[in-house]
């Protein structure tokens, strides 16, 4: 049975209507008033590039992973929340889209925190909820993040890493189309390349940094046939304020040695308690980031309860694990804050 949508929350509403594959009236005007801690931006039109003709496959195969800024650890340590819960748990169910439900693969494989290629089916979720992120930086160079379709109301969303849409001092990424490839694979687009109309994350970490609300989201625009993206690949559901420690299925596309971002790749493992952030142990690399992690996977849909944001590695140069902000509060105002646009 396909997991239907469960209103929780009430989404706060706000102004600007689904655009089409042009940004609308309403974006292009600039986002609707963002809750306290959440802050958008529409992403700028007035630009040459377009996705089918800037996103080629070479760019996409040779984009770079992003750069994560320098951070203060102890300005870092002060502002961090305390990876608990905040308040009462909610979650949002997941969605099957127009792609082919396969169901859960006969035996999920369980590689621990050495990552292994998903072997599932490209046509069903998780491959086709997950994806790669493209954009062009401040310096004009192109890079690249990982991501996921979440299910809404609007059916138009993308979460990922804060730092895969601002560069955390004040800089958005929209100098050219933020775009979006669910089921990337070896440079093709089996789903289509999706544009941005807005882009979200939370004013601490668009303004500061702050690694404990490393949270970015992207409202997508409708492809060419008016199609909604999680109508069209799905979207995996999210929760907020659940115990830290939770068996997690976390995915991502590893850029750097020894892997090459051109599969999607994926760790398991229990997250714990790492600093005031969500830790798991996985040798994923730099280009993960903004992947998700998936609470009470069945093998087709979970509960977004993190994304990759920080990894780390030890002193022979070996990844060996992964930060994560906490989804507490600013977890579920923030969902509530794009929900409907």
């Amino acid at each position: 049975m396909l997991r239907r949508l469960r209103s929780l929350f009430v989404a706060i509403p706000l102004s600007g209507a689904l655009a089409g594959a042009a940004l609308s009236a309403a974006a292009q005007a600039g986002p609707a008033a963002a809750t306290p801690g959440n802050v958008g931006t529409s992403v700028a039109s007035a630009t040459t590039r377009t996705a089918a003709g800037y996103w080629t496959a070479e760019r996409m195969r040779n984009a770079k992973p992003v750069p994560l800024p320098e951070v203060d650890e102890a300005t870092n340590a002060s502002l961090s929340a305390q990876a608990a819960p905040q308040g009462r748990a909610g979650r949002i169910d997941g969605a099957a889209g127009a792609t082919v439900r396969q169901g859960p693969v006969a035996r999920l494989a369980d590689p621990g925190a050495t990552a292994a290629t998903w072997a599932g089916s490209s046509s069903s979720p998780p491959k086709a909820t997950s994806g790669r992120v493209f954009f062009v930086g401040a310096d004009g160079g192109n890079y690249v993040c990982s991501g996921s379709t979440v299910n809404s109301d609007g059916k138009n969303l993308v979460f990922t890493a804060g730092h895969c849409v601002s560069n955390g001092a004040g800089t958005w990424y929209n100098s050219a189309p933020w775009t979006f490839v669910p089921g990337y694979d070896n440079g093709s687009a089996p789903y289509g390349q999706w544009t941005a109309r807005e882009l979200w994350t939370r004013t601490a970490w668009h303004n500061g940094a702050n690694r404990a609300e490393d949270i970015g989201a992207a409202v997508m625009n409708t492809n060419a046939g008016g199609t909604r993206i999680v109508n069209y690949v799905g979207g995996q559901g999210i929760e907020w304020n659940y115990p830290l420690s939770q068996y997690q299925f976390q995915f991502g596309y590893p850029t750097r040695t020894p892997f090459n971002g051109q599969i999607l790749k994926y760790c398991t493992g229990q997250s714990y308690s790492d600093g005031g952030h969500n830790g798991i142990n996985c040798n994923m690399t730099e280009g993960a980031s903004g992947g998700p992690w998936l609470d009470n996977f069945d093998g087709t849909f979970g509960w977004l309860d993190s994304v990759n944001s920080w990894v780390f590695w030890n002193s022979s140069g070996v990844r060996y694990k992964w930060n994560g902000p906490y989804f507490g509060n600013n977890a579920r105002d923030f969902y509530n804050t794009v929900a409907n646009l």
